[in-house]
């Protein structure tokens, strides 16, 4: 079997009836308001101590800044996106996910970009590649080793830093630093199953640019390390998308969390004393 129909066989099938139970997160767990109230109270303090440096612009759009947590000089970067449906989400919320790994000795930056009904997806994965050209243009004043620079991103962000390291048609931005190492956390890899859920009404995907936009239909990086997670509770799709991944792609290692939902997984990957935690810095380090 060729690559090409190896890709084709992986796909992930969702009845399309069945897109709306199992794409629609925030109903499938509504205990999302109290996660996100733990993430934002656990950011704050992150601040408090960390001191990062806030918004630094690197794009002229408003949401095109990030937050760059300083760790160690010259040690390496870990670049985190958030989630939220390509519509929603901020890195404000979610800065708290640093604290394992600056503890360890690596900066972190926290990326928002545009988000949709006003930008396409299409955007959103251009935005988050200029962030990563403007990071490696600014290694010797952030202090960090633009030749070790790993990605992790949460749901929509797991699709996006996979977009960053999927061979695809686009070329490679002058500047792009090479990715040593990509961590897509309950990451949406094969994005027609959206198409028939709520999900997509912003999104305004049809089936060529949902074939375009998955990280699935393209071949896998070569060279760069790729570690995936799920929360054991999630619903059954966003297991069967890492599989497909992990069929198609080299895929070094996959983590189902335990006792961990789409939201809550993220509690346990920002905690410095969880194996999964220990696993990416040992990888990074590495």
């Amino acid at each position: 079997m060729t690559g090409q129909e190896n890709a084709k066989a992986a796909r992930v099938q969702c009845p399309a009836e069945d897109s709306e139970a199992q794409y629609n997160l925030r109903v499938a767990f509504p205990s999302y308001p109290q996660t996100r109230e733990t993430w934002i109270a656990a950011s704050r303090e992150l601040e408090s101590k960390a001191k990062p440096a806030l918004d630094l612009a690197y794009g002229s759009e408003p949401l095109q800044k990030l937050d760059y947590y300083a760790a160690a000089q010259n040690g390496p970067l870990l670049v985190f996106v958030h989630g939220g449906y390509w519509q929603g989400g901020d890195k404000a919320d979610v800065g708290f996910i640093a604290r394992p790994y600056i503890e360890a000795g690596i900066n972190v930056a926290v990326v928002n970009y545009s988000l949709a009904p006003q930008a396409k997806i299409e955007d959103m994965v251009a935005e988050v590649r200029n962030s990563l050209v403007w990071l490696a243009s600014q290694a010797a004043q952030l202090g960090f080793d633009a030749g070790r620079v790993s990605l992790m991103g949460h749901s929509a962000g797991g699709h996006l830093v996979s977009m960053m390291v999927a061979r695809t048609d686009t070329p490679v931005p002058a500047g792009m630093p090479s990715i040593a190492s990509v961590f897509p956390i309950s990451g949406v890899f094969d994005l027609p199953p959206l198409l028939p859920s709520s999900i997509n009404t912003a999104l305004g995907l049809d089936q060529p640019r949902a074939e375009a936009l998955s990280p699935l239909a393209w071949p896998g990086p070569q060279g760069t390390y790729v570690h995936t997670f799920v929360g054991a509770g999630e619903t059954d799709q966003f297991h069967r998308q890492a599989e497909a991944l992990g069929k198609v792609w080299t895929v070094a290692r996959h983590d189902s969390v335990p006792g961990t939902d789409h939201f809550t997984i993220l509690n346990v990957l920002g905690d410095p004393s969880s194996e999964y935690a220990r696993s990416i810095v040992a990888a990074i380090k590495g």
